[in-house]
């Protein structure tokens, strides 16, 4: 329950509330000892209860607190009060990115985009040569604010729960995602370790946002949204924009690169391009140097090796792009000051369950456990398929998936193994015939809109029609395990999907 207006937390004085998030609230509060306002974030209990979130907000909330920058959300003071943590920040009076890329491109204008973005990369090349990541990179974290007479101001909020580079991955150890999901790179999505080039990947995603007033990958299931990041191309603005410059297909493609070898090296280098891009020239990107060193204090670790499994979903996909020469583009002239008081409420909670090893691994215990357990799987042919909102794919072997099904005893179908360097899920047609001929078993995962309570209304009919025994999962967080593999994939899928099959499969 939102505190109440003239509650006392840390003698800041509630007044109200500016928003909310899966992380907890933020309320403008007065300064206990100060003339001024200013944003109070009170994390949710549930954090607060964390042994380890506690640990990793003492120390990265004094870091964020040492960050002298002028597109930087300053961070005052934080603290405890009745068991929850919380955080007072700057009170920034105005509007946010986000809420402004939804009125459209009248308003969020690709040149104001665009300016938007080099400023939050002037406060992020900054952090990072102090070794701190930001980790939630979204345009509901640009506030924007603009007083009579003055231009716009951009600020980067949310560093109050950034980390350090040195913190080797954005899982806690209870398995939480702190990160939004529309957003994250997918170092960030499999539980790799992290350096600046994420939160670069994150920025590269905020553009594509604020020019198209779209998310990279639009799906409304978390799961696919995740899939996107790790398995599909770079989007292209030009047939969202046409009115702009094919250049910035380019210029999105490198940012948004799957391997971070081959992103940006800092946003300085991203928004030169993007300049360069849409104004046919660079017109002056005005962070420091690029002899201005890292903090020798502080290293930033590269980006760790990955399993071999892995490194095959993560490779680079890169679409053809347009080599037409970009046009030329006028300076924007700011426009009207907007007068909203708002301020980005603190990041989207995640979680993603279990934990676990991947199935190309040993399993142990715990894999040979299933197989005594539930004999019935032995040598019975299964397919798994991917329900969405008219979307329907597959997943191939080998793959993750198929091997983890292998492992508690099935056997993969044939008649879906990967051709050449083909990835999986294979994209099938919704309407079209679907081979469901040589399996016993048809495993369908559903994100779609009818979903729920394992229901069978909805499913394609070519699925319908099949013989086979069909067990469906609905579950977002067993889809999102299966779906994305990660190293909690197998214990989560132990505990969640195995005992579904079992219920269906004699």
């Amino acid at each position: 329950m939102p505190l109440q207006p003239g509650a006392i937390v840390g003698g800041y004085q509630v007044l109200g509330v500016l928003g909310s998030g899966g992380m907890g609230t933020v309320y403008l509060a007065r300064n206990p000892t100060l003339p001024r306002r200013d944003a109070l974030k009170v994390l949710s209990a549930e954090l607060s209860v964390d042994p380890e979130f506690r640990a990793r907000f003492e120390r990265e909330a004094n870091l964020a607190a040492g960050l002298d920058h002028p597109n930087i959300v300053a961070v005052y003071n934080r603290g405890e009060e009745n068991g929850q943590l919380w955080i007072a920040m700057q009170f920034v009076e105005g509007t946010d990115a986000a809420e402004e890329a939804r009125k459209g491109p009248s308003i969020m204008t690709a040149q104001r985009a665009l300016r938007i973005v080099s400023e939050v990369g002037k406060g992020l090349d900054y952090a990072h040569r102090r070794g701190l990541l930001h980790r939630d990179v979204k345009p509901a974290n640009f506030l924007l604010s603009q007083s009579a007479g003055e231009d716009e101001r951009v600020f980067l909020t949310d560093f109050g729960v950034a980390k350090s580079a040195e913190d080797g991955q954005d899982l806690t150890a209870t398995g939480q995602f702190m990160a939004t999901v529309a957003y994250a790179s997918p170092e960030q999505l499999t539980g790799e370790a992290l350096d600046h080039r994420s939160d670069i990947y994150s920025l590269g995603c905020a553009f594509f946002r604020l020019l198209t007033g779209q998310n990279p990958y639009p799906a409304t299931a978390p799961a696919l949204v995740m899939m996107g990041h790790l398995n599909d191309p770079p989007p292209r603005v030009s047939p969202l924009r046409p009115d702009l410059p094919p250049a910035l297909d380019h210029v999105i493609a490198k940012v948004m690169a799957k391997n971070p070898a081959d992103r940006y090296g800092s946003c300085r280098e991203f928004v030169r391009d993007a300049e360069a891009a849409m104004y046919g020239t660079q017109r002056g990107y005005h962070a420091p140097p690029p002899g201005y060193s890292t903090d020798p204090r502080v290293s930033i670790n590269g980006f760790g090796p990955r399993s071999p499994e892995t490194a095959a979903r993560l490779a680079r996909t890169e679409p053809v792009l347009s080599t037409t020469k970009p046009k030329s583009r006028r300076p924007w002239i700011i426009g009207a000051a907007v007068v909203v008081a708002v301020v980005a409420a603190a990041g989207i909670f995640f979680a993603v369950q279990g934990g676990g090893s991947s199935p190309s691994t040993p399993g142990g215990d715990q894999l040979s456990q299933v197989r005594s357990k539930y004999p019935q799987f032995d040598g019975k042919t299964v397919t798994a398929f991917n329900v969405g909102d008219s979307t329907l794919s597959v997943d191939l072997t080998p793959s993750d998936q198929s091997k983890f099904l292998q492992a508690i005893g099935f056997r993969y179908n044939d008649n879906y193994k990967a051709v050449g360097d083909e990835k999986s899920p294979r994209q099938l047609s919704y309407a079209g015939l679907t081979d469901t001929s040589h399996t016993d078993v048809i495993m369908v995962l559903r994100t779609d809109s009818q979903a729920g309570n394992g229901g069978l209304r909805g499913v394609p009919a070519a699925l319908l029609a099949s013989s086979a025994t069909i067990v469906v999962v609905d579950d977002p967080a067993t889809i999102q395990a299966f779906q994305v593999w990660t190293d909690q994939s197998t214990a989560a899928l132990v505990d969640k999907m195995v005992p579904t099959i079992a219920k269906s499969v004699k």
